[in-house]
């Protein structure tokens, strides 16, 4: 049994990622974050499962919720620190709780190793949150360099000559 589990692990998890899918096409967050649990509870190493854990806690925006996604994107990312799609979910949850400062931190990361013009915008909004223009126009900067007219970086640097 033991080899068993050890050998179909990563399939099992797959299943109940399908399943977790399944409950949220039929609008059953709820389910679907139980399934996405028990998946990581069968893999830890199951980038799917924790992309969707955290995607559907940030759609929920319940507390509770949010900071089980970075509890689990953190653990996951200190086996796979490189994963941008799971840093970027993280990112969006730690901006959903207001830990600006970690949001942007993550943003900025997702930025600079993917060069994704939303990461570079989003962390732009997050440094002004926390009122940091001197951190704050480098990456809505970045982003319309990436991205030329990307309307979140263009409104805010607008806003920022207007004043």
């Amino acid at each position: 049994m033991a080899i068993a589990f050890a050998l179909f692990r990563s399939q099992i998890a797959d299943g109940l990622v399908v399943r977790g899918d399944e409950s949220l096409y039929r609008a059953d967050s709820s389910s679907a974050l139980g399934y996405y649990s028990r998946a990581l509870a069968f893999d830890a190493d199951s980038a799917a499962a924790v992309d969707r854990y955290a995607f559907v806690a940030a759609m929920l925006r319940e507390p509770r919720d949010l900071r089980a996604a970075v509890a689990i994107c953190s653990r996951y990312l200190t086996r796979h620190g490189r994963d941008s799609v799971v840093r970027m979910d993280r990112a969006m949850a730690e901006r959903s709780l207001g830990d600006h400062r970690r949001a942007f931190d993550d943003f900025r990361t997702v930025g600079q190793a993917t060069s994704n013009a939303a990461a570079f915008a989003f962390a732009g909004s997050e440094a002004a949150k926390l009122r940091r223009r001197d951190l704050a126009d480098p990456m809505w900067r970045s982003a319309l360099r990436l991205a030329p007219g990307f309307p979140i970086a263009l409104h805010a640097l607008r806003r920022e000559r207007s004043h």
